[in-house]
């Protein structure tokens, strides 16, 4: 029991004394990373503080002219890799930092941060928050005017991290003053160039001396975006602007609230844009693209003026339009097809189009992939067939008011002289046939009458680019050449 007694009474006093000294210690480690991140004689700190047992430093009032020039409020640094005896040494990652050198941590956080480019950009950031921060070595020599692009690509191809969020962001342009602010922005598992999930809040590109956002959304949101082709390319040492990328892919996306100056002068708002991909087998892939509420209303100036005339002349005030497109990707049977797009009109009517490609071949699906159009021109992809549907609902009624108010006929004196000029129609450098002849009737009909128009395309065999460039010869028979046929209904 005596001995027992000894033992506790000899840990409380050791845990007295590390107690003690921990503070004491954890002052010398903060005097020595102050010391250590001074030594450049281009770095200030105001005052340092480090949490040994959580492997914390923080920094207050932070001044730097590295890399341009760099100021921030308060940096703080949680869950470092490195031991406490390095700590003890002032041995940390933000006190030698160079760009290219690996960085891990549980958790930063950045408050009230300046970055100053040597061009002149600037950047500033009310907060920054980051979980799970593990950053790879990277080649970090890049020259030329795209130095700052190539970099970042670089950086982003080493980075993994948990989550990072971010407030009150802007970017300012140094050769023309404009800016660029977001709100807040929020990245959940990003993993050297792919990310699970993308929030940007209040974005706003903001011209210069002007007060009024020329462009800004209000929310934008992403899923499972896959950014590792455009992130190695931007990497390479010879990447420069108009060379290919490569392909985005990404599961969701959307955005919603446009506004600002450039889309109200003249004359056009804009409630949202998604974007949805769903993968029915490992090959093949079903997209679907939305645009909500597109409206067209007259603004200020000449053109504003000519498209209130024409939307008088057709009994309305405003072009309210929406399209939704959906189309699949069947890699392994060298297909590619649009479901169905289609442009609805309101008060007007509908446009849509149906098509299916076959022969999509290795090298048409890299030339999707890279973005690189040289190699889709030497794809063996053909056109199977296609169809285009024309949806009468007060489209011609209206059409023909417009045309008659602007040439002073009645409206049966303009249906009847465009549904002859159609009639009697003769294409520069198509041969007219019996068959063009019987469409370009079909044509005539539907403007007289009205109803629903189709015209469909069945080429036999399917028309690939070499084929196509056909149609540029001396008067093809572009109807037998197409399989074209048109069919009318009520």
């Amino acid at each position: 029991m005596r001995k027992t007694l000894v033992v506790v009474l000899a840990v409380a006093v050791v845990g007295l004394l590390g107690a003690a000294a921990l503070p004491l210690a954890e002052r010398y480690a903060a005097g020595q990373i102050k010391a250590a991140l001074e030594q450049d004689g281009q770095t200030s700190v105001g005052a340092v503080e480090v949490g040994l047992l959580s492997r914390r430093v923080s920094l207050t009032d932070v001044r730097s002219q590295a890399f341009g020039g760099l100021t921030a409020r308060r940096w703080e640094v949680r869950g470092l890799p490195e031991s406490l005896g390095d700590l003890l040494e002032g041995r940390t990652p933000l006190s030698d930092f160079k760009l290219g050198d690996p960085l891990r941590a549980d958790h930063l956080e950045l408050a009230d941060a300046h970055f100053t480019d040597a061009d002149g950009s600037s950047w500033s950031v009310g907060s920054l928050s980051v979980d799970g921060l593990d950053l790879a070595p990277y080649d970090p020599n890049a020259a030329g005017p795209y130095r700052l692009e190539i970099l970042a690509a670089r950086i982003a191809r080493a980075l993994r991290l948990q989550h990072i969020e971010a407030a009150n962001i802007s970017y300012g342009l140094a050769g023309t003053g404009d800016s660029l602010s977001m709100r807040r922005v929020a990245i959940d598992r990003f993993d050297r160039g792919s990310l699970g999930a993308l929030a940007i809040v209040g974005s706003e590109a903001v011209p210069r001396n002007t007060p009024d956002a020329a462009f800004k959304i209000d929310d934008m949101r992403a899923k499972d975006v896959d950014l590792k082709r455009v992130v190695a390319q931007l990497g390479e040492r010879s990447w420069q602007p108009g060379r290919p990328l490569g392909r985005i892919a990404v599961s969701s996306a959307s955005a919603t609230g446009f506004g600002g100056t450039l889309l109200s002068h003249n004359g056009v708002s804009l409630e949202g844009i998604s974007l949805e991909t769903t993968h029915e087998a490992v090959d093949s892939s079903r997209s679907r693209l939305r645009i909500d509420d597109l409206i067209l209303r007259p603004a200020d100036g000449l053109e504003g003026a000519r498209l209130r005339l024409i939307l008088q002349a057709m009994g309305l005030s405003e072009l309210k339009l929406g399209f939704d497109c959906a189309g699949v990707e069947r890699r392994g049977k060298g297909e590619l097809g649009i479901d169905r797009c289609a442009l609805a009109m309101t008060d007007l009517g509908e446009v849509s189009l149906t098509a299916n490609f076959i022969g999509a071949d290795e090298t048409f699906w890299r030339g999707i992939d890279d973005g690189d159009a040289i190699l889709l021109s030497r794809s063996a992809i053909a056109l199977a067939s296609a169809r285009v549907t024309v949806v009468d609902k007060g489209m011609i009624d209206r059409s023909i008011r417009a045309l008659a108010a602007g040439s002073g006929q009645s409206s049966q004196l303009a249906r009847a002289n465009l549904a002859r000029d159609i009639r009697t129609y003769q294409p520069p450098d198509i041969l007219i046939t019996e068959d063009l002849t019987k469409l370009l009737d079909t044509v005539a009909r539907f403007i007289e009458q009205g109803g629903t128009l189709a015209l469909e395309a069945r080429p036999d065999p399917p028309l690939g680019l070499a084929a196509a460039r056909g149609l540029s010869i001396t008067a093809p028979d572009l109807v037998s050449l197409l399989g074209l046929s048109a069919t009318l209904s009520r």
